[in-house]
């Protein structure tokens, strides 16, 4: 019985590991010259539901929240993950994150991270005081991976949310 149970054990384990994503390496934004365009869309279907007042002062606001990454440089091993925008600082996240501190800001807020992965996608959710951003990262091919990033806050009428297409360099 021990043995018929660590064999199904081991070979959940085996299946699993087969089936998560596959996204470590350097992803390479896709059609760069509408991207703008799209984020700038976003926003102001976001901000077109605010109050007129409201309006002058959230745009710029949102729009510093919507950085597009040339490159994203994503790396996992069997205890943490690590994505990179560009030349930023790398963000690390445990397997294991389920809203505990993952990092303190510029501004000394804190924020809690929770990882999640499916068969095709990673997703990370880092939460704080200011509201929740659930980064996306999908892969719909070999070569081709879908980043999506949702922002949440009590102070947005609804979530701000965008999709770039990335291809693996």
């Amino acid at each position: 019985m021990k043995k018929t149970v660590l064999t199904m054990a081991m070979a959940l384990s085996i299946s699993m590991n087969a089936a998560a994503a596959d996204i470590d390496g350097v992803w390479h934004l896709q059609n760069a010259d509408n991207t703008q365009a799209q984020l700038d869309e976003a926003v102001e279907s976001v901000v077109k539901e605010m109050n007129f007042f409201i309006r002058a002062l959230a745009r710029p606001v949102l729009k510093k929240q919507t950085q597009i990454c040339q490159d994203w440089k994503l790396s996992s091993t069997p205890d943490q993950f690590m994505w990179q925008c560009d030349d930023i600082e790398a963000d690390t996240i445990s397997v294991t994150a389920q809203g505990e501190v993952i990092k303190v800001d510029d501004e000394e807020i804190e924020i809690m991270g929770t990882f999640k992965e499916t068969s095709d996608s990673v997703i990370t959710i880092l939460e704080s005081e200011r509201g929740i951003r659930t980064n996306t990262w999908q892969q719909v091919s070999d070569n081709e991976l879908l980043y999506t990033t949702k922002l949440e806050s009590e102070k947005l009428p609804k979530p701000l949310t965008w999709t770039l297409s990335y291809k693996k360099q």
